[in-house]
């Protein structure tokens, strides 16, 4: 995945660099249901190899499998331990003969195992943070326009 921005500030090996979102993202209108006036601009921080200068125009590319195993854990495990856990639940509501409010009992356990993957998720986040393994790298210095513009 190749992305384009402008370096905002330089952190020694990193640089904090502002981009925009993609064209495709630009026109769902869930940001902007959101309540925010202007959610197409974000910041990321990348390894900044070629020692990139505040505004300067640069390239950032990561790899595509790291970036969908992202999105899977992000959104997919989640919404598979909510599942899970609610079906564990049915099962054992049946199993210990509750009738009254089961799928209520169900959901309630879905989602005591989804916020339990949120909190592993979370932990696993700021170790990968710090092995910077995942993290986007500015390749090259841009000096023309690029495609679908920054700023």
């Amino acid at each position: 995945m190749e992305r384009f921005g402008t370096v905002k500030e330089e952190k020694g090996k990193t640089a904090v660099v502002h981009l925009r979102r993609h064209l495709s993202c630009e026109n769902c209108g869930r940001c902007g249901l959101l309540g925010a006036e202007d959610r197409r601009e974000h910041y990321v921080e990348a390894l900044n190899p070629i020692r990139a200068r505040r505004g300067q125009r640069v390239l950032i590319e990561m790899d595509d499998r790291r970036a969908l195993f992202i999105a899977f854990v992000l959104y997919l495990v989640p919404l598979a331990g909510l599942v899970a856990g609610i079906v564990l639940g049915l099962k054992l509501t049946a199993a210990l003969g509750w009738k009254a409010y089961r799928e209520l009992a169900a959901a309630g356990l879905g989602l005591v195992v989804m916020t339990l993957i949120f909190g592993g998720i979370s932990l696993w986040d700021r170790r990968v943070k710090r092995s910077g393994r995942y993290r986007p790298v500015i390749t090259a210095l841009v000096q023309e326009e690029a495609p679908g513009g920054t700023d």
